[in-house]
Parts: structure tokens; C-alpha cells; sequence
């Protein structure tokens, strides 16, 4: 009779900026081992979560991850183990699977995440076994029943999203009455091909969408559990038709929860705003550039026309928004990025934000960064690189956009 497999999945959770889907993304990918069929069977899995806060993240080395994975499963009794690689964890990822090997894990190591790309995974973490480049959910399984792969394999399986498990609805990951906020998702990728983002399926360049049924049952869930707030990670939610839908649902079910959403100034209407206003709802809005050229190099095409009357439109309806810029782009300068403020502030929108630009692992922006003469840097607390200089702007220039960026920050809690 085979051995049953034991899984240990290590995440690395680091909420930055008060949005990491980090936690959202650990229980899916639980969820969908859970109900696989040869779970329990064949494999079992469990999780680690590693906080990466920065108070927690002074005292963090790499000994005492290990030493946290051997207390959950004995290394000697550990069949595979799965790393979450994002931009806050990749310097301790091949450490970690070098102590591990040294204290008795004999096992095969599996990596997804944002920085595992087919092209690169290799280069980067040489000692992995398995690597996921995709949604992992159909993938971890398949990496964690292979015997048969010698040398290193890469597991990109498509996901069946009209079946995929809830987390939320299998206990997964538990609900408290009355909870602050939660993250959730009523689809996954993006049609748009923005190339700093890697929330686009990278790979089939579309957009998943998860049974609505599955989202009623949520959403239902939700309202008895009294959360406060939903914070909604499709990174456009008004850009397919089944939007409708489900604030539709929501107003029939009464939900009381505040519903952050993010979405595109073009594609807001007169029946999107009158649904939103028989709800509690705060829309986001990425502009990331009103600069022309700055949206053509990042490949961010914004209807400016089409957004100004929006903007307008959101207005009238008393609406609840916020817009967010982001700085150190290339082809960017202090005074573009200026004037993409004031473009904002002559609109009378006075909930604006803008955050540091990150080159994230497979984007067309990182691998043509050098054309860009781009030069990253650590900034914060975080270990995050961050686009700190370029050919159109200097580190000083930089700073300047930093300062503005901060102040803004400062005027909305002044507010």
C-alpha cells in the first residue's frame, strides 16, 4: 500500500498597504486540495503561515522559519513542501530549502507564486523540483502526486473555475460573526494587458469567471456573518457582464457589508452607479497616468474623455471613490506626475493615492527594463525593490514624487 504523501504549504503573509490577498490565496489553494479525490487517500496537506509584517519581520531568519516547518511536520516525515515566491519572500525561498535539506528533509519541493515564471523560475530558485507558473489550484495537487519526475518539472493545469471549492464555504478559512473585512473574488485575470501588472492571466490573457451560484452562496454567508467589509480582488469588476448580477443578488439579499471594488472609469454607466447606490459600496479606481505617453509605455490605455465625464457622473451620483496614481514610471517626470495630480484635484476628487512603482517577475516591464535604464532600490521596512530611477527621471526627482505621493497620504487622514 502507498504511503500517504504529507504537504506542508508555507505562505508568506505580508499586507501591504492593507491589501494582500495573501490569505485568500493560501485557503483556495487549500480548498481545492481538500476536495480533490485523492485527498486523504493519497495526500494530506497542512499550512504555514510565516507573518512578514514589520515588526515581526526584524526578529525573522530563516533558522526559525525552519525551525517553525519542522514543528509543524518532523522534516524526516515531510513529503513535499510548497513555498509561496512573491517579491517580499524570494530572498529567503532557496535559504529556506537549504536548511531544510541539511535537517533531514528528503522530499521534493514545490514553488508558485507571482515570481515563478516559466522562463526564469529556474534561474531563480535552482532548487526547486516542481514550479507553478499559473493558478495553482489544479497544479498543486498534480505536483504533489507525481513519483515519477527526476529532474524538475513545470505544472501549469488549467482550473475548472465553475467548480473550483470556496474556502468560505468548506471552513477553509473560517468566518468570526461581526469580522472586519474579508478578501474575495468573483473572477480571476484581466483582459487588459497593462505591463507592470501580474494580475492578468499571463498565459491566456483572460478572464476566469467563478459559478454565480457559488458567489450567491457567499454572498449569502457573508450577510449572516455580519462582515463589515468585502474586500474584492478582481481586478476589474465591472468589465463582465455577470457584474449585474451580483449586485443584483446583493441588493436582494440586503447585504450590509461595505463592497470595495475595483474598476475603470470607462466602463461605468447610469445602471452600475444605480445599483451601487442601493448598496454600501467604495469604487477604486487604478488611473495610474494621466499623462498620455506615460499610459502608451506602460501599455494603460485611459479614455481620458471617456473619464472626465465619468468622473462627473460619479459626482452627481454622490458615489464613494477613490483614485490611485502610481509614480516612477518610465517616460515619466516630477512634472508629469504633478500634473497627474492636478489632473485629479481640478476634478474636485480629493481621495487620491499613489504608491511606488514595482517590477514584478514575468511583466514586459521587467524584462524590458533596461531599455528604461531602470534602477531598483529597497525603500521601506517591506525589502521590496522599488523603481527608484530611470532615463526620465533622477533618484533626487524620485524623492520629490515620493514626498508628494506621501502628502497626499497625510491630507486624506488631515481630512
Amino acid at each position: 500500500m502507498n504511503k500517504i504523501k504529507r504537504s506542508l504549504l508555507v505562505t508568506f503573509d505580508f499586507s501591504q498597504r492593507g491589501k494582500s490577498g495573501t490569505g485568500f490565496a493560501a485557503g483556495s489553494l487549500l480548498s481545492a486540495c481538500r476536495s480533490h479525490e485523492q485527498y486523504d487517500r493519497k495526500f494530506t496537506i497542512e499550512h504555514l503561515a510565516i507573518p512578514m509584517t514589520n515588526i515581526a519581520k526584524e526578529q525573522l531568519s530563516v533558522i526559525k522559519i525552519v525551525d517553525s516547518i519542522n514543528a509543524k511536520i518532523p522534516l524526516t516525515n515531510l513529503d513535499r513542501l510548497a513555498l509561496a515566491c512573491y517579491v517580499w519572500s524570494s530572498d529567503l525561498v532557496e535559504p529556506i530549502i537549504q536548511l531544510c535539506r541539511e535537517k533531514g528533509f528528503k522530499g521534493k519541493v514545490i514553488l508558485g507564486g507571482y515570481q515563478i515564471n516559466s522562463k526564469t523560475c529556474r534561474q531563480l530558485y535552482p532548487s526547486g523540483d516542481f514550479y507553478i507558473p499559473g493558478y495553482g489550484e489544479a497544479s498543486l495537487p498534480e505536483a504533489i502526486l507525481d513519483e515519477h519526475s527526476i529532474t524538475s518539472r513545470i505544472v501549469d493545469i488549467k482550473v475548472n473555475f465553475e467548480t473550483l471549492a470556496s474556502p468560505y464555504l468548506d471552513g477553509t478559512i473560517s468566518i468570526e460573526y461581526g469580522q472586519d473585512m474579508i478578501h474575495w473574488e468573483t473572477r480571476r485575470g484581466c483582459v487588459y494587458k497593462c505591463n507592470f501588472c501580474a494580475h492578468r492571466d499571463l498565459k491566456d490573457k483572460g478572464v476566469h469567471l467563478l459559478g454565480i451560484d457559488k458567489i450567491k452562496q457567499q454572498l449569502d454567508l457573508f450577510q449572516q456573518k455580519g462582515i463589515k467589509k468585502i474586500n474584492v480582488l478582481d481586478p476589474i469588476f465591472n468589465n463582465e457582464p455577470n457584474h449585474i448580477d451580483i449586485l443584483k443578488y446583493a441588493i436582494t439579499i440586503n447585504l450590509k457589508a461595505l463592497l470595495s471594488l475595483q474598476v475603470r472609469f470607462e466602463r461605468i454607466n447610469e445602471e452600475f452607479l444605480e445599483l451601487c447606490s442601493q448598496l454600501n459600496v467604495h469604487l477604486e479606481f487604478g488611473l495610474q497616468t494621466a499623462d498620455v505617453n506615460e499610459s502608451r509605455i506602460i501599455e494603460r490605455a485611459n479614455n481620458m474623455n471617456r473619464g472626465d465625464k465619468n468622473i462627473k457622473l460619479l459626482q452627481q451620483w454622490g458615489q464613494s471613490f477613490e483614485v490611485s496614481l502610481i509614480y516612477g514610471l518610465p517616460g515619466q517626470t516630477l512634472e508629469s506626475f504633478k500634473e497627474s495630480i492636478a489632473f485629479l484635484q481640478h476634478r474636485n476628487i480629493d481621495d487620491i493615492k499613489a504608491f511606488p512603482l514595482m517590477l514584478l517577475e514575468g511583466t514586459k516591464l521587467a524584462e524590458n527594463k533596461n531599455e528604461y535604464n531602470i534602477i531598483e532600490d529597497i525603500i521601506d521596512e517591506s525589502g521590496i525593490p522599488h523603481v527608484v530611477e530611470c532615463n526620465s527621471f533622477t533618484r533626487g526627482e524620485w524623492e520629490i514624487m515620493r514626498s508628494y505621493a506621501n502628502n497626499l497620504s497625510l491630507s486624506k487622514v488631515a481630512a
